[in-house]
């Protein structure tokens, strides 16, 4: 039995799907034993770089991640988790949750509003998925920090058009860099936030 089968649960009208994941990367539940987990493997890498004054800050940005992916239908979230030789672990996060048409309707006109609002188009040409990005920042204790957020919505194999998974993709990024020397790495990973999307695959019933 997957993750996601145990995640899910037979009982569950969410269908199975799949997504190939690059080297170093997993897929865990949004749940309290993965933030618990993740955080600890956080924690260490933190205590190898000899860094445990972010550690605080950290668990206070984990935790809150953690209760928004809850509270937003959340089924999934894709992390690196493991690097190769010096190379660091990327900033950058994919989670997956399901979206509901408001009133039991077609997810038509949100789709329709996000491409009049935000701009979203098909993801590289595949019509499997709406596409859309934005920016934003948050803070982390005392400091503040970027995030770059692409969004991908793809239907449910079901009729009505009623239901549909969310891939979003957070990188995050300094802010105090007037040179935007991040700029180039951030697009490195919404590339790579693209080519995991475009993986995916609904099981076949």
């Amino acid at each position: 039995m997957t993750l996601r089968d145990e995640l899910l649960g037979a009982s569950t009208a969410l269908p199975g799907y799949s997504l190939v994941l690059p080297s170093g990367w997993h897929e865990f539940p949004a749940d309290a034993t993965a933030e618990r987990h993740l955080t600890g493997l956080a924690t260490a890498r933190l205590r190898e770089q000899h860094r445990p004054d972010l550690d605080a800050q950290l668990r206070a940005l984990t935790g809150r991640a953690f209760a928004g992916l809850r509270a937003s239908s959340a089924v999934a979230v894709y992390l690196q988790t493991e690097a190769w030789a010096d190379e660091l672990v990327l900033p950058l996060s994919i989670t997956a949750s399901v979206r509901t048409a408001p009133g039991g309707g077609s997810l038509d006109d949100i789709v329709s509003e996000l491409i009049r609002t935000r701009g979203a188009s098909a993801l590289h040409g595949d019509r499997r998925f709406v596409r859309w990005e934005s920016d934003s920042k948050v803070a982390v204790g005392a400091a503040t920090v970027g995030q770059h957020t692409v969004a991908y919505l793809t239907p449910f194999p079901e009729p009505g058009r009623r239901r549909a998974l969310q891939f979003t993709a957070v990188a995050t990024h300094p802010i105090d860099d007037p040179d935007e020397s991040w700029r180039p790495v951030v697009e490195r990973m919404s590339e790579l936030a693209d080519a995991v999307v475009s993986t995916f695959e609904w099981h076949r019933r």
